[in-house]
């Protein structure tokens, strides 16, 4: 490990869905970046005690569950040893350059790609426009600047980036990358969980994603209890996007 590259605390809230949580985890864990790193994972579904043992992450096991999903992602952030924010969304997932790239792109400004991969059913495809705020990395004192996130269900990370094109727009860099250095890969349909995306911006999200899990539950096809954690990716996406580029190179 590399003590002179700046820390990196990427922070991931979940509720209910520890079959995608362990993908997450793994691609945290496949991480080429050389200096510090973590990665936060707040637990608010109060029926899971998820664990996993690993000097890097740690997970937090809540006995209540946060008002919004806005006041949980402040909470990871003031958990965050590291100064350097990377928000890492428990369903989708990160490609292994995305740590390292992000830090040598950041110093005062959030960054993101203005791509992404796109996973649904299965399928691979993309790039496509990307306005996902989780492949964002940020220094902390702009989380400050900004006020953190606001206290709400749904639309906070909108919320978040808005209220910075307000107050520093010249501290907001979206960078549109070659389709090799895209890094983020965003899951739609086929996870097998709920996708806040899908009750709109209208609606909080969190009294849909409660109903959603206890479904799941009454069908047995959420486990309650104590979960050890075995992460994994279930498909080889590193692979996928590389099969991907090629085509992308053949069609221009």
């Amino acid at each position: 490990m590399n003590q002179n590259l700046p820390g990196i605390s990427c922070v991931c809230v979940t509720y209910a869905r520890p079959h995608l949580l362990e993908e997450a985890i793994d691609s945290f864990l496949r991480q080429d970046y050389p200096g510090p790193k973590e990665l936060i994972v707040l637990n608010d579904y109060t029926p899971q005690i998820l664990e996993f043992d690993h000097p890097e992450v740690q997970i937090i096991n809540l006995p209540y569950r946060f008002h919004t999903v806005g006041e949980k992602m402040n909470a990871g952030v003031a958990l965050a040893r590291y100064d350097l924010i990377c928000l890492w969304d428990d369903d989708d997932i990160i490609l292994p350059h995305r740590l390292s790239l992000s830090a040598a792109r950041v110093t005062d400004q959030l960054f993101r790609s203005t791509h992404a991969w796109v996973w649904s059913n299965g399928e691979l495809s993309g790039p496509t426009y990307s306005a996902f705020h989780a492949g964002s990395c940020y220094p902390r004192p702009l989380f400050d600047l900004v006020g953190g996130y606001a206290a709400m269900g749904n639309g906070q990370d909108r919320e978040f980036e808005g209220e910075l094109l307000r107050i520093a727009p010249d501290r907001y860099e979206k960078v549109d990358l070659p389709a090799e250095q895209i890094y983020y890969i965003y899951r739609w349909h086929g996870t097998g969980s709920y996708h806040l995306s899908q009750w709109g911006a209208s609606i909080s999200g969190e009294d849909e994603s409660a109903t959603y899990a206890q479904k799941q539950v009454e069908r047995g096809e959420l486990a309650q209890g104590r979960i050890q954690l075995r992460p994994r990716w279930k498909e080889d996406y590193l692979q996928l996007v590389q099969d991907a580029c090629r085509n992308v190179k053949r069609e221009t």
